[in-house]
């Protein structure tokens, strides 16, 4: 078992951050009166606010754990599917802002109600439920992984203590509250991740560049895969996975598109974008840099280690944060560590909260005042953040969450960016030609899960890593989807105001008017 290596100091910097964050957090709640400012604010946050609010949202402590411990494992070719990005980000900044911010009050799912009806509205609001619960459960049990390995503290404890704080946290904040902490918490992320490969360059046995050169030599800053199959997770599968991951982010993730409504203009929310992309790109780079630098710095030094952790790559990171890093660095980064945690789950419940209010509530209960609807929308913040709780627990027993992460994310949602672009770029796709479409996705997702875990080997038709997975079944929605509505409604044409490149008016303040 490990004991814990906290000293005073590292504790006291840890509780005076916990309780600045909780203080921040409740800051707010006074502005928080009705549902609008709930979720929205007052829709005048500053872009660069906004995008360094979406960067650590994204990022959150997956990032911090999973990315090094992957490199550790293997190499930097998970890297790969960053590169694609800045086209992600043009195609969000250059045409979907515009588009969201003139369609939508709220939830990024009552375009495609608009566009394709109600159905198609619920499967897309149910598969981010779905997804964005696996993520904060994720989340939670990264944190706590965290702070177990350097402490040595039970990790269910953890899981429970640092749930009930954040739910509380975040059923008083708002929005508002929720980017604030995560400004702070984004410029932790990147000064935790400088001072730590500054560390481990500068302390190791014959300096940075014997560092540097060791790494190099075992192949563990290898970027690039050409041996292709679709079986092994090579540098294709990875890109073309990282165009579905991120463009799916930014066309279909509330909690991406809620943040396009925060800021006063277009212009504003297009920067708040590109900030986010190039912090994004550049933890990455960041984190997985110290999962392979880290493999190096036990290889000389292996006596730093104990033999059972060389096995557990996600438990590295966290037990060189509490044993190798001085005291009062351990307790600054662990601090970040679980402010940028509990910044990131305050923002997904929140999200989660404004898809349950506007997609069902606001729709079942349209006679309620707003003391109702934000009652009700805080009690969804809490059994959502205790739901969390029990999933996270779930998780201890996964190996890497890299691998988790991402084969979830592949196989959860099946055409969802399909329906966005297909709503989006054309005007011939029709609800019924959409819905057959589904239809032949869900199916094939579900085929290709199972012919790949073996359940029906005997019926196999191809075996393809599970990466894929996700990009076909969005091609498919795409193809069959466009196709069948030539077909079965040849006479169909979509509302021009839908449809990207028609004429947009400034962005309305429709909150609280009736769609």
């Amino acid at each position: 078992m490990i004991e814990s290596s906290l000293t005073i100091l590292d504790v006291i910097i840890i509780i005076a951050y916990f309780i600045f964050i909780v203080w921040l957090g409740a800051k707010f709640k006074k502005n928080q009166k009705d549902t609008r400012r709930y979720f929205l604010g007052k829709q005048n946050i500053p872009g660069w606010a906004v995008g360094m609010s979406l960067f650590a949202t994204i990022i959150s402590s997956w990032t911090f754990i999973a990315l090094p411990g992957k490199a550790f494992k293997t190499d930097l070719q998970y890297m790969v599917n960053i590169l694609i990005l800045p086209i992600c980000a043009f195609m969000a900044s250059k045409f979907l802002i515009a588009l969201f911010r003139n369609k939508i009050k709220l939830s990024a799912y009552e375009y495609l109600e608009k566009r394709f009806g109600i159905f198609a509205r619920i499967y897309g609001n149910l598969a981010f439920l779905i997804v964005h619960f696996g993520k904060m459960a994720a989340i939670l049990y990264l944190l706590s992984l965290t702070v177990s390995g350097i402490t040595g503290w039970n990790i269910f404890v953890l899981i429970l203590l640092i749930g009930i704080a954040t739910i509380l946290y975040t059923f008083y904040g708002g929005i508002e509250g929720v980017v604030w902490s995560e400004v702070i918490q984004g410029f932790l992320l990147i000064g935790g991740g400088i001072v730590t490969v500054l560390f481990i360059l500068f302390t190791f046995p014959g300096g940075a560049s014997d560092l540097i050169s060791e790494t190099i030599n075992a192949d563990k800053l290898k970027l690039w895969s050409f041996d292709f199959t679709w079986t092994n997770q090579n540098s294709i599968v990875l890109i073309f996975f990282g165009l579905n991951y991120w463009m799916q982010k930014y066309v279909s993730d509330q909690t991406v598109v809620q943040r396009y409504l925060l800021a006063s203009s277009e212009k504003g929310a297009s920067k708040a974008i590109w900030i986010s992309s190039v912090l994004i790109m550049m933890i990455w780079v960041l984190f997985m840099s110290i999962g392979a630098f880290l493999w190096t710095y036990y290889k000389f030094q292996p006596g730093l280690l104990p033999e059972t952790l060389m096995n557990t790559p996600d438990k590295v990171y966290p037990y060189f944060i509490g044993h190798q890093l001085p005291s009062g660095l351990t307790g600054i980064i662990l601090s970040a560590l679980l402010a940028a945690t509990m910044s990131t789950l305050s923002s997904d419940l929140n999200a989660l909260g404004s898809i349950i209010y506007d997609d069902y509530y606001n729709k079942l209960r349209k006679n309620r005042n707003d003391r109702q609807r934000l009652k009700f929308s805080r009690i969804t913040v809490l059994v959502a953040g205790i739901l969390c709780v029990f999933l996270a627990m779930a998780f201890t027993s996964i190996q890497s969450m890299a691998d988790a992460a991402f084969d979830f994310v592949a196989l959860v949602a099946g055409g969802i960016l399909g329906m966005y672009f297909l709503g989006i770029f054309t005007r011939r796709t029709s609800p019924k030609g959409l819905y057959v479409g589904l239809a032949f996705t869900v199916v094939a997702i579900l085929y290709l899960f199972i012919s790949n875990s073996g359940m029906i080997k005997s019926y196999r038709f191809i075996s393809i890593n599970t990466l894929w997975i996700g990009l076909i079944g969005n091609v498919i929605t795409l193809v069959i989807g466009y196709l069948t509505s030539l077909i079965l409604t040849p006479n169909y044409s979509a509302e021009p105001g839908l449809i990207i490149g028609k004429s947009h008016n400034n962005f309305p303040n429709v909150f609280n008017q009736e769609k």
